[in-house]
C-alpha cells in the first residue's frame, strides 16, 4: 500500500542521514534495498491507478487518483534523495572529510528539523489527516530558512579559516537534498488537501500562506522556527532562521 511505501521511506531517510555522520556498510545496504522496495511500490501502484483512472469513475475519484499518482512520485524522489545522502556519506568516509564542531551542530538542527519535516508528512499520509496535512508547509519553509542559515555560517567559518572548502563541497550536496526533501513533504501535504476539498487552488493557497494571509499559518511558522535555532553565530549573536521567501 502506499502507507506501507511511506514507511520505508522514512525509515530510509533515517538510515541514509545516519551514515552522513557514521559510516556503516550493512546500514548502506540496507538503504539501497529500500529504494529497489520503493521502486516496486512505485510501478506496481503506479500501474493499478492507471487501469483504474481508464474505468468510468467519478470526478472526484479521478482526482484522488491523480493525486495519489503524484504522491507516489514524491515518495520515490524522497527515496531517491535517500540514495543521494547515502553517496555523500560514502564520500565523508572516503575522502576523511571532518566537519568542525560548529558545523555539525548547526547540521544538527537542520537534520531535526527535516525529520520532523518527514515524520508528520508520513503520519498525516498514512493516517489520512488532513489538518496535520495543514501544518507541513510552514515547517517546509522553515527548513528553507535553515538551509539558508546554514549556508551563510558556513561561508562565514570559511573565511575565518575554521572550515575546508572540500566540506563545503559536500554540505551543499547534504543542503540540496534535504531542501529537497521538505518540498516533497510539502507537495503531499498540498496534495492531500486538495482532495479533501473540492474547489481546491494549489497556487491560490500556496500564494495566501506565503503572503502573510493566514494566521494560523503565522501562528505554526514562528512556533517551529521558535523550536529549530542555532548557537550563537560566527560573529557572536545568536543566528536564527531567515524570514519565510
Amino acid at each position: 500500500t502506499g502507507g506501507d511505501m511511506a514507511e520505508i521511506c522514512r525509515t530510509s531517510l533515517l538510515q541514509a542521514m545516519s551514515l552522513t555522520h557514521k559510516w556503516d556498510e550493512a546500514i548502506a545496504d540496507e538503504v539501497n534495498r529500500k529504494e529497489d522496495a520503493v521502486d516496486h511500490y512505485e510501478d506496481v501502484l503506479g500501474t493499478y491507478l492507471v487501469k483504474l483512472s481508464a474505468k468510468a469513475l467519478s470526478r472526484e475519484d479521478n482526482r484522488t487518483i491523480n493525486t495519489l499518482l503524484h504522491t507516489i512520485n514524491d515518495l520515490e524522489r524522497i527515496s531517491d534523495h535517500s540514495v543521494n545522502l547515502l553517496k555523500a556519506g560514502q564520500e565523508i568516509q572516503e575522502k576523511s572529510i571532518h566537519f568542525s564542531h560548529e558545523a555539525i551542530d548547526d547540521l544538527s538542527v537542520l537534520e531535526a528539523a527535516v525529520q520532523d519535516i518527514v515524520n508528520r508528512t508520513v503520519d498525516a499520509f498514512q493516517k489520512n489527516d488532513c489538518y496535520a496535512a495543514g501544518k507541513i508547509e510552514p515547517l517546509e519553509q522553515v527548513v528553507d530558512g535553515l538551509v539558508r542559515e546554514v549556508k551563510t555560517r558556513h561561508i562565514a567559518r570559511l573565511q575565518a579559516g575554521a572550515c575546508t572548502i572540500e566540506y563545503g563541497f559536500v554540505l551543499d550536496d547534504l543542503l540540496t537534498n534535504y531542501e529537497r526533501i521538505a518540498d516533497h513533504c510539502s507537495n503531499i501535504a498540498v496534495a492531500m488537501i486538495e482532495v479533501s476539498e473540492d474547489r481546491f487552488d494549489t497556487h491560490e493557497y500556496l500564494n495566501h500562506i506565503k503572503n502573510g494571509e493566514s494566521p494560523s499559518f503565522e501562528k505554526r511558522y514562528e512556533r517551529y522556527r521558535g523550536r529549530y535555532t542555532f548557537e550563537p553565530g560566527p560573529s557572536g549573536t545568536a543566528a536564527a532562521p531567515e524570514q519565510k521567501k
